[in-house]
């Protein structure tokens, strides 16, 4: 069980709920349906497929860099890991199309993201991160797709943010196994959820409702404190870094349940996003996230 969270990245994963529920209460206004666990559920599944993915396509690399890691150490087989990656991605696109071709649509570029950064992408600096953000906005607009309406801008919006942030994240962990990162890189991955959360407090659509200056403060206040800890971050290791930065989403994700309507089906997802933050940073003492 241990190997299996390992490779799955236990800390990230409880990250993954709150993408398709912040688009899908966007797309609906704050209204909830039961149809957001099913988009929940395709996340996850191609969530996991991808991390198990990279893994085994790394596994070269890591018997160099990292070979304690559960496929270098012999801990997991790489054809059972092939085989569970191969039936959570199947799993994925089967809940998704279960949701109607729209969301099936959405899950297959999802699919066809993960793969490719894994196969390759990941190893061309400025396209791999790029890929890898667009997996996690591809998941916000996953549980958008539930809700059977064309995306409106400003769940493009939210999307945008999300791939941004996650790309800046993901540039800062090229150098996880280097002796120092730069400056800029770690300065970065704020940068894009400052911007975003101005342009939500923006954003004019007539008769929505927009986030009080409450959740707006508490998502720039964690924003500054990213950047105050980053720029005191000794260089190594980075991966305890990363997997604070990929917790930040929490926030980002409960101030998007809050944008549209702060209705009490939102009130009630976001005070589950901020429950689950203690509970992830929890399991990140026992579990590498990066």
């Amino acid at each position: 069980m241990k190997t299996w969270l390992q490779l799955l990245r236990a800390p990230n994963l409880f990250t993954v709920p709150g993408d398709p529920l912040a688009g899908f209460l966007l797309a609906a206004g704050g209204v909830l349906h039961p149809a957001v666990l099913l988009a929940i559920a395709a996340s996850l599944a191609l969530y996991s497929a991808g991390l198990l993915l990279n893994d085994l396509f790394d596994l070269q690399e890591d018997r160099a860099e990292r070979p304690s890691r559960p496929l270098p150490s012999g801990a997991a087989d790489p054809r059972i890991v092939w085989i569970v990656a191969i039936n959570l991605a199947i799993l994925g696109l089967v809940f998704a199309f279960f949701l109607g071709v729209y969301a099936g649509c959405v899950a297959l570029a999802l699919l066809v993201c993960i793969v490719s950064y894994n196969a390759g992408l990941k190893r061309i600096p400025v396209l791999g991160a790029l890929v890898m953000g667009l997996c996690r906005g591809l998941s916000l607009l996953l549980g958008a797709a539930a809700f059977p309406l064309i995306p409106t801008s400003l769940v493009l919006l939210a999307a945008g943010i999300v791939t941004l942030y996650i790309a800046c994240v993901t540039h800062l962990a090229r150098y996880e196994t280097h002796a120092s990162a730069p400056i800029w890189a770690k300065i970065l991955p704020p940068v894009p959820i400052a911007i975003g959360l101005v342009l939500l407090m923006g954003h004019g659509d007539p008769g929505w409702q927009y986030p009080g200056p409450a959740t707006l403060a508490l998502a720039l206040a964690f924003v500054v404190m990213e950047v105050r800890r980053l720029l005191h971050q000794p260089a190594p290791p980075l991966p305890p870094v990363i997997g604070n930065l990929i917790r930040v989403l929490l926030f980002l994700q409960c101030a998007f349940c809050l944008v549209r309507k702060p209705s009490p089906a939102a009130f009630l997802c976001a005070m589950f996003l901020l429950v689950v933050w203690p509970v992830s940073r929890s399991v990140s003492r026992r579990f590498y996230a990066s």
